[in-house]
């Protein structure tokens, strides 16, 4: 029997996955944004799961109608019979996505469908399906658009880009799918050799490995979504199977090559080859690329994933792209490379703007796929901007339009927040947040300290012209609030690496009567989040006579508040050992010490899963994306909270509270799935815990749990 088959990928793949479908003999194929729509029977859908190395989900779409409000949807989902994919006493977990529509709330629209599966089972039978968001009988995708539904059952399970050979990750990975995209994106059919000289996680190593032994990624996997349904048929997808294990054919040793400059990253990314099953596949190296002057073959294909400085801080990323383009030139002319860039300024770096390029995403990260031919595309010469500020204010006469409005507005918020400091003795907080669109500044006062962090923007400056530009705001700045410039910091604000060394560059700032360090050279965060001053304020005032518990625990403020309320215990959570050290140093250095304070250096829940202790009350404040270096699994706030939260209510005594906080701004709470499974009253504290001087911009969401008495 056909029906038809949606085949979600990310953006900027959907013609990269059509041209898998093509080569599996597909006909009929139709790209459209972020999905390949085909018509298939049970065997095209699990081929596709065994063998597309690009696409994300697979799905079988069961129904489609419009519905233009919360009644309508629930009766027509309800009317569809539920029973040939699912059984009452089975479990479902439900996708949903929302878009121009009588709701804009996913999570409402998810509940909604699960509440009228579920009416309909118990209607039917007495008995209704559970939720399970981990390993469901039953994922099912909904999406509104326009007050049109189409309800899909999502035959993959997880994302189709976990091939399972990840465990360990380097400090910046990348997709599996997108490693794969690239590989085929530049065209390399293992004719000649490929080279992969910031190789990380080995993921571009190891996609190309698998395509020039024709090795289908679903070998690697253990599981797939279609596994569970009612109508899996197991034979056939055993004969799919031993198929795709027969098409598996030897290569050549040498023809993939990978280095890393770090011995570690080389460690980790060994492994993940053994579990790819290429060890004998890809020869690896620990070498620099910056500084190899003869390549092991005459020609070939480069493709690389440098850090490019969302993830990974690079000093002076410009000149890092400039120098690989020299190198390209002097020792690889003859080479074809693929580079992926996240910052498109830094892109011009690698030479000629004719460069082919082809527009990706890496999760959230916006990036470009950049063609550098060294033979064809030489090296432009880039003419260095005049150093003088009066030559580039000639040159830029807006920037003096920028510097009158920034420091206007400067002065308006002055004037207006200090009374409102004053008043409150408030010494650390926020003067300026993005009020100006063309100006993406966040001006924060700390004490006798300024700490400016510029939100990056597209611009037209060169990277030269650019510093000199910051410089000016960071002058205006400085003069406005009359703190001097040797005690004024501008930054760039994007994602951090730690240092491993300690660092001596602490700065201690007071915040009602407590001490805190901070650190305005080495992070954009330099230690102490001034949003979540009344978050701290609310620890310390629930603080006495509690065991109190730190999750994400970050520099330790809050412990910091919490004992000094009178706590009777503390617990700090967090996998850094420079934060947990940073947290004992404010502990220290406020006086709070003893056997009561405990510090734990350990991925949060790693943590929740070992331990014993239970504790009064919790604040968690999960980054929104991480990944836990040792395992390489992934933590998504969104699709991840639930758990967390189930998780923490188990440390938690009954009657006992949990403060939940976020900055994604996308945020929703599954409040029906949390009530359900963690026994708890909500109440959103957002409004409650946000302070004055950041009214203007919430930078992020809270809620209180209260764990029921009787759980």
């Amino acid at each position: 029997m056909m029906f038809p088959i949606h085949i979600k990928t990310a953006s900027g793949l959907e013609n990269v996955v059509a041209r898998e479908l093509q080569d599996l003999g597909v006909q009929g194929v139709t790209p459209r944004k972020r999905v390949v729509i085909i018509q298939g029977d049970l065997t095209l859908l699990y081929k596709i799961n065994l063998w597309s190395r690009c696409a994300i989900r697979v799905l079988r779409p069961v129904a489609n109608f419009p519905a233009s409000d919360e009644k309508t949807f629930y009766d027509q989902v309800k009317a569809i019979d539920w029973s040939p994919w699912l059984s009452s006493t089975g479990t479902l977990a439900i996708d949903a996505h929302v878009h121009s529509s009588f709701t804009t709330h996913s999570l409402f629209l998810a509940q909604l469908t699960k509440d009228a599966i579920c009416d309909q089972f118990r209607e039917k039978t007495g008995e209704r399906p559970s939720v399970d968001l981990g390993n469901p009988d039953l994922r099912l995708a909904v999406n509104l658009f326009k007050n049109r539904v189409e309800l899909s059952l999502d035959s993959s399970g997880e994302s189709l880009h976990k091939r399972g050979y990840r465990k360990q990750a380097g400090e910046a990975p990348l997709n599996e799918a997108l490693a794969a995209a690239i590989i085929k994106l530049s065209g390399w059919d293992g004719s000649v050799p490929l080279l992969d000289p910031m190789t990380g996680s080995a993921t571009l190593a190891i996609e190309a490995g698998l395509i020039a032994k024709n090795m289908a990624p679903g070998l690697l996997r253990k599981t797939f979504g279609f596994q569970k349904w009612k109508d899996y048929a197991p034979s056939l997808f055993e004969t799919l199977v031993n198929e795709a294990q027969n098409s598996v054919r030897d290569i050549p040793q040498g023809l993939i090559r990978a280095f890393d400059k770090d011995p570690s990253v080389i460690a980790l990314a060994q492994k993940n080859i053994e579990r790819a099953g290429l060890k004998d596949c890809i020869q690896l190296d620990v070498a620099d690329f910056m500084k190899q002057e003869e390549p092991f073959e005459s020609s070939g294909v480069i493709v690389m994933n440098p850090p490019y400085d969302e993830r990974l801080a690079v000093e002076d990323l410009a000149k890092f792209c400039f120098d690989i383009n020299q190198n390209l030139k002097q020792s690889y002319s003859n080479w074809a490379a693929y580079i992926l860039m996240g910052n498109k300024e830094a892109a011009k770096e690698l030479g000629s703007s004719k460069n082919k390029t082809f527009p990706l995403f890496n999760g959230a990260i916006e990036c470009e796929l950049v063609e550098v031919r060294p033979n064809e595309n030489r090296l432009e010469t880039q003419e260095t901007p005049q150093d003088d500020l009066t030559s580039l204010l000639a040159l830029h006469p807006n920037w003096e339009n920028r510097r009158t409005a920034f420091a206007n507005r400067l002065k308006k918020n002055l004037k207006h927040y200090s009374k409102w400091a004053q008043r409150e003795r408030v010494t650390c907080w926020r003067l300026y947040d993005r009020d100006i669109p063309e100006l993406p500044f966040l001006v924060d006062i700390f004490g006798k300290h300024l700490h400016i962090a510029e939100v990056p923007r597209n611009h037209d400056h060169s990277p030269l012209e650019h510093r000199k530009y910051l410089e000016l705001m960071k002058q205006t700045a400085s003069e406005i609030v009359q703190i001097p410039i040797e005690k004024t910091y501008l930054k760039t604000r994007k994602a951090q690496k730690l240092p491993k060394s300690e660092t001596t560059k602490l700065v201690e700032v007071r915040e009602r009567g407590h001490k805190f360090l901070v650190n305005f050279v080495d992070y954009v965060d330099v230690g102490l989040f001034l949003e979540y001053r009344k978050v701290r304020e609310w620890v310390e005032n629930e603080a006495k006579g509690k065991d109190f518990l730190n999750l994400f625990s970050y520099t330790g403020t809050a412990t910091v508040c919490a004992a000094a309320g009178g706590a009777l215990s503390t617990g700090s959570v967090d996998a850094s050992s420079t934060y947990l050290e940073w947290t004992r140093k404010n502990m220290d250095l406020n006086e709070l010490r003893g056997a009561q304070h405990i510090y734990y250096r350990s991925d949060v829940m790693e943590f929740l899963n070992s331990s014993k202790k239970v504790y009064d009350f919790c604040w968690v404040d999960p980054p929104v994306h991480s990944i836990n270096r040792n395992t390489a699994v992934e933590f998504d706030v969104q699709k991840d909270h639930v758990t967390l939260l189930q998780k923490v209510s188990q440390r938690i005594k009954p009657g006992g509270m949990i403060l939940f906080t976020t900055h994604c701004q996308s945020f929703q709470l599954q409040e029906w799935a949390i009530k359900e499974s963690c026994h708890v009253e909500i109440t959103d504290m957002t409004h409650t815990l946000t302070p004055p001087d950041f009214e203007r911009t919430p930078p992020f969401q809270s809620w209180l749990l209260r764990v029921s008495v009787s759980q």
